[in-house]
């Protein structure tokens, strides 16, 4: 009982101390002499005084704001590539003068200006006469990819044996995008394929992918019309 109720009451001293340094940070200015005494162990310099321990605290906290810092420019020029890129697409696209240069300059830009190793258009209609496009019924892309795009946003991921059908069965594909074109996939989907497995995952932002379903469904609605 004795030994339970001295660490009780050696916590509650502590507390009671940390209280009043927090309310009194000048404290160590007016004790230079316990501030020198004062010495915490580091996982890597092993013993270290007060004062180095705050500077290493400090330096870390400088390389992690670095590193940050680092990433958030990378990821800004990243973003400007593929800005640039989506831009150049769309020129393209809208300033085409039949629905076949549209579609065929939507397919060259997304192979070449993107570095993409498969990409499919795939349109639900009955009627469609477009070269270089897959007709069929969102039933069967719905069962090849076990999706139902409810929420209309683009999905990313590995690429399974019943997915690469949608690339005309390239086994080499390792990871892809699937593009819904209007509401619930109603005219069609585009399908990007990758051989490099960390270009599209199921985390990434879609953004730009659901920018280009976007111009892609007015460009198509604006040609039928």
């Amino acid at each position: 009982m004795t030994e339970g109720n001295s660490a009780e009451d050696r916590l509650k001293r502590e507390q009671e101390i940390a209280v009043y340094l927090e309310r009194h940070p000048e404290f160590f200015e007016n004790h230079q002499d316990l501030l020198d005494k004062l010495r915490l162990q580091h996982k890597v310099y092993g013993s270290v005084s007060l004062v180095e321990r705050q500077i290493l605290g400090l330096r870390d906290k400088a390389e992690k704001l670095q590193t940050q810092l680092n990433t958030l420019i990378e990821n800004a020029h990243s973003n400007g590539d593929l800005l640039n890129k989506c831009a150049e697409l769309f020129v393209a696209m809208i300033s085409s003068h039949s629905t076949q240069e549209m579609v065929d300059r939507l397919l060259e830009h997304l192979r070449d200006n993107f570095e993409l190793d498969n990409v499919q258009l795939w349109l639900f209609d009955d009627a469609g006469t477009l070269h270089h496009v897959n007709y069929s019924d969102i039933e069967m892309v719905r069962q090849l990819t076990d999706q139902h795009f409810i929420q209309n946003d683009p999905i990313c991921g590995r690429v399974t044996e019943s997915i690469s059908q949608l690339f005309g069965g390239d086994h080499e594909l390792e990871s892809y995008s699937i593009i819904p074109l209007g509401e619930n996939s109603r005219v069609g989907v585009i399908a990007l394929g990758s051989k490099d497995v960390d270009l599209f995952t199921a985390d990434m932002g879609t953004l730009f992918l659901r920018l280009i379903g976007d111009v892609t469904e007015a460009c198509l609605d604006k040609q039928e019309s």
